[in-house]
């Protein structure tokens, strides 16, 4: 998660991270002693910048104000959400926390809780749905949930390096969402966790140990059998403009500056038609289905 500077985040030591006030709870202790406390969602996330849902927010908070609770029955506990997301088995963590007396209140996002640091206190002041009226409370301690964002640059350095590609979002994306959840276009790269999307530590081993299938099944076997229908270029008619490796998403075809002429890595081609479809020259075919066989089966037709 990243730091997020909405909601007066480092203007005042009694707004602090869901994951800083964490790591104070994993001591047992509660910061300040606070007897007051709200926590914020989707800080930073589900906003037009980034648009996805996190994932592990809603549990976290629903966690951090359990074990709140565990530490001081007494205190007063306000969690200000848009959707509580706490899926799967986080559900009864939710239902727990809601018959301790943890209090829940939706936010509009065009309506979102002004946080004022007011010395040892902060004001918190959001409009209630429900009682249709502004709400305000000085509470000891605001902890927000801040968001999971990719590094953007070092995604897209490294995307350009494997021949992967990435989401809207800055993520890397999987070349199918059912049939191959973990594995890219690009043969012999796998992905798995954060680098995928936000998730849980579950869903990123699970996911993991997918991968290490994935990857185990090609370790294993002593040969691998290259694509049939590859690229072919004619020497003919190429005049090594550069043109086809321009647009190659695999890196499998590149100018010789030699000989002025396309060379194409069979075992890295897996015949998507690109540089064909790009060649003013028309001198690069797939195997199979050529120029003349298009024609042919045009005329057909």
């Amino acid at each position: 998660m990243a730091e997020h500077d909405e909601y007066g985040y480092g203007s005042s030591d009694r707004v602090v991270s869901q994951r800083e006030m964490e790591e104070a709870l994993a001591e047992g202790q509660v910061p300040y002693g606070a007897a007051d406390v709200v926590m914020v969602q989707c800080v930073g996330s589900r906003d037009d910048e980034h648009p996805y849902c996190s994932r592990v927010c809603c549990t976290e908070a629903v966690k951090n104000a359990l074990k709140l609770k565990e530490l001081n029955p007494e205190a007063n506990v306000y969690i200000l959400y848009r959707d509580m997301r706490t899926y799967g088995r986080a559900e009864d963590y939710y239902r727990d926390a809601r018959e301790k007396g943890v209090f829940f209140a939706r936010f509009e996002p065009e309506n979102k809780p002004a946080v004022t640091p007011a010395g040892d206190k902060v004001k918190v002041k959001w409009y209630d749905i429900i009682l249709g009226e502004d709400v305000e409370i000085e509470a000891d301690l605001v902890a927000l949930a801040q968001g999971t964002w990719p590094d953007a640059a070092a995604n897209k350095a490294l995307a350009g390096m494997l021949k992967v590609p990435l989401t809207a979002d800055g993520f890397f994306l999987e070349a199918h969402m059912k049939l191959r959840p973990v594995d890219f276009a690009t043969e012999g790269v796998f992905v798995c966790g954060l680098a995928h999307a936000p998730k849980t530590i579950e869903e990123s081993i699970a996911q993991a140990q997918a991968a290490a299938a994935r990857a185990a099944t090609i370790l294993a076997k002593p040969t691998i059998k290259a694509e049939g229908r590859v690229a072919v270029v004619s020497e003919r008619r190429c005049v090594g403009c550069g043109t086809c490796e321009a647009v190659c998403p695999y890196g499998a075809i590149e100018v010789n500056k030699e000989k002025m002429l396309a060379e194409v890595n069979a075992g890295l081609c897996k015949g998507c038609g690109s540089c064909a479809a790009a060649c003013w020259s028309a001198a690069v075919d797939i195997a199979g289905v050529t120029h003349e066989q298009l024609l042919d089966a045009i005329t057909a037709l």
